[in-house]
């Protein structure tokens, strides 16, 4: 009898900001399960200062806000972020992994051979179903810049209302007012949305305390679905 244990699965997650992201992924491998091996890949790593000035957002332009590995934050150009981390999955391409995953929900990607679960699509086409018998949707992104470029790759049957709170914020006190004040915000919608990977369960409850309504972690949408993939 052949005792030997099956290979882990492998994925490999990506970052725009730098890796390992300590804040998130420890809780998805969790969901996953111990026989997934998970490799982390940031888009920053490799960049020197001057590097990662070229990234810096531009007046008017689509912006992203991500987290550097001592805890920091770092707000980036769209277009050029997005620029790097396709040149950065595509070095990934060819190591072996069975599902690669950015662990962002508003980036454009790169067509590539190894399977991809994109958390834009899962966590947007999980909104557009919820939609369908809602009044209202509710949605929360990190910047208060980002509410006026914020769109979904399905559009919604019902009304969306958006709000902001960083999950970048090192302060406790104004982190969770942030939260809890948009979660009030919020309260007429039927379900809200945190629509970024680095939001976290605790800050789920924040919101859902304050609000009083549904609310979803975009990195448990994925995450269970990741776990299903692998499993």
């Amino acid at each position: 009898m052949n005792s030997a244990r099956p290979a882990p699965r492998r994925v490999a997650f990506f970052t725009i900001g730098e890796s390992p992201r300590s804040d998130v992924v420890p809780a998805m491998s969790a969901l996953l399960g111990a026989h997934v091996q998970i490799d982390e890949f940031g888009a920053l790593d490799a960049l020197d200062d001057g590097q990662r000035e070229a990234l810096a957002p531009r007046e008017g332009q689509h912006c992203f806000a991500t987290r550097l590995r001592d805890g920091g934050s770092i707000t980036l150009d769209k277009h050029a972020t997005e620029e790097r981390l396709a040149h950065v999955m595509r070095e990934a391409d060819d190591a072996g992994y069975d599902v690669l995953v950015p662990l962002c929900t508003g980036t454009a990607l790169p067509q590539l051979k190894t399977f991809m679960v994109e958390p834009q699509q899962l966590v947007d086409q999980t909104m557009a179903a919820l939609a369908r018998h809602a009044r209202k949707a509710g949605a929360i992104v990190p910047l208060k810049e980002q509410l006026a470029t914020f769109h979904l790759a399905e559009p919604l049957s019902c009304e969306l209302q958006l709000d902001y709170a960083s999950p970048y914020e090192n302060n406790p006190e104004r982190a969770a007012e942030a939260f809890s004040r948009a979660g009030r915000a919020l309260a007429d919608c039927d379900f809200i949305v945190m629509h970024c990977m680095g939001y976290t369960e605790a800050m789920r409850c924040q919101v859902a305390q304050a609000s009083g309504r549904p609310t979803l972690l975009s990195n448990h949408i994925v995450a269970h679905t990741l776990g299903q993939i692998l499993a």
